[in-house]
Parts: C-alpha cells; sequence; structure tokens
C-alpha cells in the first residue's frame, strides 16, 4: 500500500491534527498504521513528537526525510504529514485548506490530479458550510470532511503566549498547558477567588505588585500565571508555585492592558498538541469519515 501524503499551500491549515485524526481513525478499524512527519522548518520536531503520543499507532518521534522511507508492508496504513507548499510526487493524498480554497489550493488539487483522495476543510464558519461544500466540489477538490472552528482546537499553549508576550520563565510545569480562557484579575482578593473559578483553563494576567492576586490565581489551579509590569514577583510567590500545575511568566508590558494586546493572533497560531487536542480532533474527523471505506480504497 503507497503512503498516504497529508499537505496543504500555506502555515496552519491544520494538517497535523488532520494526521492525527485520520492515524486514529485508521487505526480504529483494526488496520496497523503508521504516521511520519517530513523534515521541515522549527516546528516539524514538535508535529513528530505529538505523533509519537497517539495511541494504537506507530510512530517516528522526529521528524523523518521522506525520500528515505520504504515502501510500507502490506495492509499497513502508512501516513505522512509534508511541510506546507510540499505537494507529494506521488501517491495518494489529502489537501487540507482552512476555510474556504485559494487559488494556491485549487492548482495544488490540479496538480494532484488522479492522486487527490480528497480534501478536508478546517476552521469552517457555521454559516459557510454550504457555500464552502460546493466551492471545493465545483473546483475539482474532493471534499471528504468539513470541521468547524472549534474552542479547544484553537486555544494556544503557554509557549505561545509567552512567545506573544516576549515574557521570561519563571516556573514551568510539565502537565497538558492549553490555555482556553484569559482572565484579567481584579483589583482586590475577596472577589478574585470566586472569579478565578468560573473559568476552565486560563492564564490569569496581574500586575507585578499584586502578590494577594498571585497567589489566589495559583490556589485557584490556572495553568499560566502572568505577572505584568517586568518587575520580579514576591519569593512567596515562586515558594508557593512549587509542586503546583501552574506556569509563571514574567512579561515585559508596563500594565496588564499592554500585555493583552501583545498578545495579538496567539489564537490563530496555536500548535496541535496535548491529549485534549488529540482527542477532539479524533471526534470531530471520526464522526464525518468512514474510515473503513477509505481504507479499502487506498488498498
Amino acid at each position: 500500500m503507497p503512503y498516504l501524503h497529508v499537505v496543504s499551500t500555506t502555515p496552519g491549515a491544520g494538517k497535523t491534527a488532520v494526521a492525527v485524526a485520520l492515524a486514529s481513525g485508521f487505526a480504529a478499524t483494526g488496520s496497523m498504521v503508521q504516521i511520519f512527519r517530513a523534515v521541515g522548518d522549527a516546528g516539524a520536531a514538535a508535529d513528530a513528537r505529538t505523533f509519537a503520543a497517539v495511541d494504537g499507532v506507530q510512530a517516528a518521534d522526529e521528524p523523518i526525510t521522506a525520500g528515505t522511507l520504504q515502501a510500507p508492508h502490506a495492509g499497513t496504513i502508512a501516513i505522512i504529514e509534508h511541510e506546507s507548499g510540499d505537494i507529494a510526487a506521488d501517491g495518494p493524498a489529502v489537501l487540507v485548506v482552512r476555510g474556504a480554497p485559494t487559488a494556491e489550493d485549487v492548482a495544488a488539487a490540479a496538480s494532484l490530479a488522479g492522486r487527490l483522495v480528497g480534501t478536508i476543510a478546517t476552521v469552517v464558519q457555521p454559516g459557510d458550510v454550504e457555500n464552502i461544500a460546493r466551492t471545493l466540489t465545483n473546483d475539482g477538490l474532493r471534499p471528504l470532511a468539513l470541521l468547524p472552528e472549534d474552542r479547544i482546537l484553537a486555544a494556544p499553549g503557554v509557549a505561545e503566549i509567552r512567545d506573544a508576550l516576549g515574557a521570561e520563565t519563571l516556573a514551568a510545569s510539565d502537565e497538558d498547558d492549553s490555555i482556553e480562557d484569559v482572565v484579567i484579575a481584579p483589583i482586590y482578593t475577596d472577589p478574585a477567588r470566586p472569579h478565578f473559578g468560573r473559568f476552565g483553563r486560563t492564564a490569569i494576567f496581574t500586575p507585578s505588585y499584586k502578590t494577594d492576586l498571585m497567589l489566589a490565581a495559583i490556589e485557584s489551579g490556572t495553568v499560566c500565571l502572568v505577572i505584568t509590569g517586568g518587575h520580579q514577583p514576591s519569593h512567596y510567590v515562586i515558594d508557593r508555585v512549587q509542586h503546583q500545575p501552574t506556569n509563571i511568566l514574567l512579561a515585559p508590558q508596563p500594565t496588564t492592558v499592554a500585555a493583552i494586546n501583545a498578545l495579538g493572533n496567539a489564537w490563530t497560531k496555536s500548535r496541535f498538541r496535548g491529549a485534549e487536542k488529540i482527542e477532539r480532533m479524533q471526534a470531530l474527523l471520526g464522526a464525518r469519515i468512514d474510515f473503513a471505506s477509505l481504507a479499502r480504497r487506498l488498498g
């Protein structure tokens, strides 16, 4: 059986998420599945580690050179995610597009011709489903699935928050670090505790002189405490966070408002990683594709 290539014309389309969900879907049918990430930019190594964390499939935990791979054994479905813009020269392929297809997407589908298994559109707005499906069909992109915009999949990790702020890491946790809500701490501590408890996986922003709010944030179990103003916090804060699942970032922005503004488009650039995102993507694609039928087509 040939490799199934997962390709896109631009970064951020969702290739890694699609590759993981395809691998999991095929594995659920009883197929032997391998999944690889082709060498590419700095994110390729992170993608390979994500593949290695998927249950029920065989994966390399570092990027590979696609041309060095031997043909998979009979009955094995092997998936390889390529760098954005790298359209495989042979073998069946799934094209991943973000929302409505671009002219580059249409050209890529034309170059794949009969090798195009289908197109998976991601981050589709509810009101655009019919229009995008029609466009994909009319442009010869063979829609395979349309996936809605999803809060869990869009959630950035602490690394994306840190990079957007240019922040310094004062404490790091090894636990899954996706952020669902950004919370600005109130002025006083008493209303802070119930306020923090209203949210799920949070990044709580507080100024560097509010030690009481920082301690309340840590007690709430926040994923990430962002200290604004650029000044080191009290040593009580660092002592309290020991053995707690909280990351602490020291942001250089002078105010909390400036730090919030600096987050920019962190939500549109978040990487696909972590058990929660894997499970969510498996559920979204698994509800839309008949994997047993697709496996027979590939065979």
